[in-house]
């Protein structure tokens, strides 16, 4: 007796051809299908056959006709939100400032019960978007350092009208009432141009990279310190660049132009690498003819000839506090202000200043 398996009627298998489309949101919710007689064409077959695949979808309501307007999809996908997920977008996952913050982020989720999805915006707006998008629906909430020149407020505004919990880390934009942990970048910035005026330093040079509010509020503290002090000479060097290629290049153009700067705030330690480099290339002596001071106190800074006085950052516990503000959010029902809060930042004296030499 021979054996041989049947066909599936055609009709069937046009209709899990179409509706394997709109499962998987090739045709989306509110979206109208082809009619009939597009589907007759694409499939090759009669009308009778197109109709009897359709009217399952119907009595699965996963369509519906519309008299005069054509067969509308109305299936939602159902998307699965992992309450214990947290999205935690970084501008740049392989400086050495956001594996610190990061650190510190994933002790506190560790010890929540939280798992970590990270993502890498390589400081892109549009690939911030698209993470976003991406996970909004499938995420408890997010940890958030936006990009430098953010064009995503949209994005961020429908987070909130969708009422996904996020909190801004680092960076923060004030157009938006969010929850934000940073530093006290100000008074950073105030500290390390006062400690240069105290050393008799008055043409001290700025290098920094592309805007984010926290190097806006460095410059701010700078100018600071500077008008206190009745200094009206303001020499700040912005970098296409980032990290130490910007600090080596910039401080090219300030050894060639500025002969005059003797004092070097780099608004990372980072800049301040790359400045340092160059400088020594050039045989300037550090800290004799020109002082340089960072910002960060990443690891290397005290390992490094001569060692980098720098301002610390409490990178670890800007970290926990974004976790723990954003589980806060998620486990309690309450309303609360939403808050800045800026850790306070510390002089770290080291090698790379000194008292100013030059004679002007």
């Amino acid at each position: 007796m021979s054996r041989y398996k049947k066909e599936k009627p055609i009709y069937l298998m046009i209709y899990e051809a179409i509706k394997k489309d709109i499962e998987e949101g090739k045709i989306q919710k509110g979206e109208l299908i082809y009619p009939e007689e597009e589907l007759t064409k694409i499939f090759r077959v009669s009308r009778v056959t197109i109709r009897k695949a359709l009217e399952l979808l119907l009595k699965e309501n996963y369509i519906k006709r519309k008299k005069r307007y054509g067969t509308e999809v109305i299936y939602e996908i159902k998307k699965i939100r992992d309450e214990k997920a947290i999205g935690v977008l970084l501008v740049d996952i392989t400086r050495p400032f956001f594996n610190e913050i990061l650190k510190g982020i994933q002790q506190i989720l560790d010890l929540k019960g939280y798992k970590l999805i990270l993502c890498d915006t390589e400081n892109n707006n549009e690939k911030e978007k698209e993470y976003i998008m991406r996970y909004k629906d499938n995420v408890a909430g997010f940890i958030i350092a936006p990009s430098t020149d953010n064009r995503n407020l949209p994005v961020y505004a429908q987070l909130l009208l969708e009422k996904v919990p996020f909190v801004f880390i680092d960076r923060y934009l004030p157009e938006l009432n969010v929850d934000c942990v940073t530093s006290d970048n100000f008074q950073g910035g105030y500290i390390a141009t006062k400690h240069l005026i105290e050393l008799g330093h008055k043409n001290i040079g700025v290098i920094t990279e592309l805007e984010a509010s926290s190097l806006s509020e460095r410059i701010e503290g700078y100018r600071k310190a500077l008008e206190e002090a009745k200094i009206n000479s303001y020499y700040i060097f912005r970098g296409e660049r980032r990290g130490f290629k910007n600090g080596y290049e910039m401080t090219k153009e300030i050894i060639k132009k500025y002969t005059q700067i003797t004092g070097i705030f780099c608004l990372n330690d980072e800049i301040a690498l790359g400045c340092i480099k160059c400088l020594q290339e050039n045989k300037i002596k550090i800290p004799d003819e020109i002082s340089v001071i960072g910002y960060d106190n990443l690891p290397f800074s005290s390992q490094i000839h001569p060692t980098l006085t720098t301002i610390e950052q409490k990178k670890i516990e800007i970290g926990k506090k974004s976790a723990e503000i954003l589980i806060e959010k998620l486990e309690k029902t309450e309303k609360r202000q939403s808050q800045i809060i800026k850790f306070p930042v510390e002089f770290i004296n080291r090698e790379s200043t000194s008292k100013c030499r030059k004679i002007l």
